[in-house]
């Protein structure tokens, strides 16, 4: 057995005992969305105590995209949410999470592996600010503005559903798609050029980060799928407003800045490429 895989079950394992503490609460809490919520925090709490003693972030990486598999395909069944449209969506939901979660795999070496990001936030801050930037910034933010983008969901699972709802799972179905071709299309090329070239292949050549653009697409077309019957939901769109807000504010100036110090023609990329899709 390779160190990869050993580390692989190390950090799923962490998932699973996050999960096993994360219901203890929720047998006394009544109401369904609080339940969710709670599971969802100590869960998180707990791999942020694992990702401390291990002492690399990454180990929350997949956390970010295999819990709302879990917590969607629980939801349904409790709910009886069999129907051939909620059945419909749910697969496409979490195939979302699987892609995701699968491109995780293939990426990371295991525990030698951690995001640039966090390496840099503990290297660049004194180490009570990093603890603060990791808790908040690095584990529960995602966790708060996925679960704000799972809000429809709950809906979703009650409310009785028709062809209407076709709309809003093409545009997941879209952002699917739109991940996969780019992650596909950027590993394809990083394997075959230098690391000062920039990537104009494909995608790439008409958005800057168009895994980024797949990913928003997901969310908006979650909140789609539920406001054609709870258009007094709409303010569940915070969801995909807040995915869209963290890219755009943290994620891509972050990447950017990266990139400019590295590939010399990354500036000529960002005058003639667009930065999402406009």
């Amino acid at each position: 057995m390779s160190k990869k895989v050993k580390d692989l079950i190390v950090i799923f394992g962490v998932y699973v005992l996050a999960y096993a503490i994360g219901i203890l609460p929720c047998f006394y809490i009544e109401n369904t969305m609080l339940r969710y919520f709670v599971f969802d925090v100590v869960a998180t709490v707990v791999t942020y105590i694992f990702s401390t003693i291990f002492r690399n972030s990454s180990v929350y990486d997949a956390y970010w995209s295999l819990t709302p598999m879990v917590m969607s395909v629980h939801l349904f069944v409790v709910s009886n949410a069999f129907s051939i449209w909620q059945l419909l969506f749910l697969f496409v939901f979490n195939l979302w999470s699987l892609r995701l979660t699968i491109n995780w795999i293939t990426v990371t070496t295991g525990f030698s592996y951690e995001d640039w990001r966090y390496r840099k936030f503990r290297d660049e801050n004194p180490p009570i600010l990093w603890h603060l930037i990791n808790f908040s910034g690095i584990h529960f933010v995602p966790t708060l503005v996925v679960f704000w983008g799972m809000l429809p969901l709950f809906e979703i699972a009650r409310i009785k559903m028709n062809a209407m709802c076709l709309f809003g799972i093409a545009i997941m179905l879209f952002g699917i798609l739109l991940e996969h071709f780019a992650d596909k299309q950027m590993h394809k090329f990083l394997q075959a050029t230098t690391k000062k070239a920039v990537c104009r292949k494909g995608l790439w050549n008409y958005s800057r980060h168009p895994n980024y653009l797949g990913e928003i697409s997901v969310w908006v077309g979650v909140f789609v799928t539920m406001l054609p019957f709870r258009l007094d939901k709409w303010y569940y769109a915070v969801g995909a407003l807040s995915i869209a807000l963290l890219f755009n504010i943290v994620s891509i100036p972050l990447m950017e800045k990266r990139q400019l110090k590295r590939r010399p023609d990354y500036k000529d990329y960002q005058n003639q490429t667009s930065r999402l899709l406009l």
